[in-house]
């Protein structure tokens, strides 16, 4: 009896214990629910416009006269050319990955899981510098737009003031960011049309400032010459046009927190393409056509920053009135280029932290949905564009650009080859290209020729600081890369971390569930009536 009593009082014993541990997994399942996450609120318009607001940034608006003077019109075409050909299997092959595992801040995730822990650590951490660092040399342009109005407030303080209202406007979540993205998206691309119609009237010579109206056609491909360094001037275009194109990829960040990103994220890979062919190389082009590559205005090193090749060609179409309308686009650009740079920073820091690859505060998210902590570390790395008190602010401008230039070639490249081996462990493991979302064209030429590319131009384009040598050149194009060779090797001898097997690569994690796009919801958001209506409505999605 006694034994009988023991086995049931055992038995008891046990039976509360499992109880508890259930209760207790049950409340910690109830907690990890109500902690608060990376919002769903970025709708399909917000993501085509975040697609476009990426790609024109001002490296056009800015820059590009720079460039029009490294390689002259046609070499500046052919390094646009060449750049913009690299973003489109970039975007591809992210949005490819990004919509079968649609997570925020898929950098790092993607090249960790499908090559080496280490190698995604680094993809990851250079990454987050190179944003932090767009942010720095768009709020040190902003004084320089600011001097076109007044020089009496001192550089520091404009960046001061911009640098709080961009975090101010971080700090209200994905809703607030894809919302202002949107507007500020929707006024360059009215700026950049107005700019390519008064441009190709001006050079037909149809308006302008001289009487009778000067017609301009090819003049300066002949004289001063449509090259001016030969191909050397084309590659020291490379890491200038890198610069301005940065961005496309934002796309792949976005796919965490927008609605449904197996349909609005092909929608907007798709539509890159076109946007770099009209609004850069169109925009490029009609520089070329009314710019000599030795105007002293072009970005050099005796020019301001401030003298855009959209206010020179308005100048010479005779509508000198119209400076302060097109300096305040130029402000909204470089304001669009650091809202955008403060959004895609903190998540990329936050999805490191998830991973265990930074501090656990930095994963911290408001009930918002903002990760409070990385932006303010964000932030804080901005805060080297009050060195412009004492570094002059063309200088620091250049250098941060030709930084944030390169880390954009190692970004693409892992891209490149993350998505290379993702589609070798598809084959491997049995999977079918057929169930994906969106699929690259022509694989894997696209991510072989980019990866080639990347590391290629990277190594080349700043060997011509050499001789006669050159600090800012030098440190802005292989500074950069000096300090991501260190961080990998020391990850690798570290955590002693090995290339994944391609058989062992996981493809299920996190991976995007395809039925939640039904029939009925395909159909409905299809555009109904006349052929006219439903033209106008493909027009709009390629243009928006």
């Amino acid at each position: 009896m006694t034994s009988e009593k023991e086995e049931i009082i055992h038995e008891e014993i046990e039976s509360v214990v499992i109880t508890d541990d259930d209760q207790l997994s049950t409340l910690e399942n109830q907690q990890q629910e109500q902690e608060p996450k990376l919002k769903r609120s970025l709708k399909a318009r917000h993501l085509a416009m975040i697609s476009l607001g990426g790609v024109i940034g001002q490296g056009l608006f800015l820059s590009a006269g720079g460039n029009l003077n490294r390689a002259g019109p046609a070499g500046a075409l052919i390094a646009y050319g060449i750049i913009g050909f690299i973003v489109y299997w970039v975007t591809f092959s992210l949005g490819e990955m990004s919509t079968y595992i649609p997570v925020s801040g898929s950098f790092t995730i993607f090249c960790r899981r499908f090559v080496d822990k280490s190698f995604g650590t680094t993809i990851g951490y250079n990454y987050w510098a190179c944003w932090s660092i767009i942010v720095a040399s768009e709020l040190t342009a902003l004084p320089l737009v600011m001097n076109f109005w007044t020089d009496r407030v001192p550089g520091w303080a404009w960046s001061g003031i911009w640098l709080v209202i961009i975090y101010a406007l971080n700090m209200f979540g994905a809703r607030s960011y894809g919302e202002a993205e949107y507007w500020f998206s929707v006024i360059k691309i009215v700026a950049v049309l107005v700019f390519i119609i008064v441009g190709c009237i001006t050079s037909g010579g149809l308006i302008g400032n001289t009487t009778p109206h000067e017609v301009y056609g090819f003049k300066y491909w002949s004289n001063p010459g449509a090259f001016s360094n030969g191909a050397l001037g084309v590659v020291n275009a490379f890491v200038l046009a890198s610069f301005s194109m940065q961005g496309t990829e934002i796309v792949g960040i976005t796919a965490g927190e927008c609605e449904n990103p197996v349909k609005q994220v092909p929608r907007a890979i798709r539509n890159v393409f076109w946007r770099i062919i009209i609004f850069y190389l169109g925009s490029v082009f009609v520089m070329g056509m009314l710019i000599p590559y030795d105007d002293p205005r072009n970005l050099t090193g005796g020019s301001s920053v401030t003298v855009s090749p959209f206010t020179i060609v308005f100048e010479k179409a005779g509508l000198q009135s119209v400076a302060h309308v097109m300096n305040s686009v130029i402000l909204i650009t470089v304001l669009s280029c650091a809202n955008s740079g403060m959004y895609v920073s903190s998540r990329m820091l936050c999805a490191l932290s998830n991973e265990g690859l930074a501090h656990s505060k930095l994963s911290y998210i408001s009930r918002r949905g903002v990760p409070v902590y990385s932006l303010t570390c964000t932030a804080l790395v901005c805060l080297v564009t009050f060195a412009t008190s004492f570094i002059p602010g063309k200088a620091l401008f250049i250098v941060l650009t030709d930084l944030s230039g390169v880390a954009g070639f190692v970004t693409w490249g892992g891209i490149c080859f993350a998505h290379y081996r993702f589609r070798k462990a598809l084959k491997c493991q049995g999977r079918t290209i057929q169930d994906l979302p969106i699929t690259t064209p022509f694989h894997p030429f696209g991510d072989l020729f980019g990866m080639l590319a990347c590391v290629v131009i990277s190594l080349m384009a700043g060997y011509s600081y050499f001789v006669p040598p050159d600090a800012v050149g030098l440190i802005g194009n292989y500074g950069g890369l000096i300090c991501i060779a260190i961080l990998f090797i020391v990850l690798k001898l570290w955590t002693k971390s090995k290339m994944i097997p391609v058989e062992q690569i996981d493809l299920d994690t996190g991976r995007a569930d395809y039925n939640t796009v039904t029939e009925e919801q395909e159909k409905s958001s299809e555009v109904q009536g006349p052929i006219w209506k439903r033209m106008f409505k493909k027009f709009i999605n390629i243009v928006t």
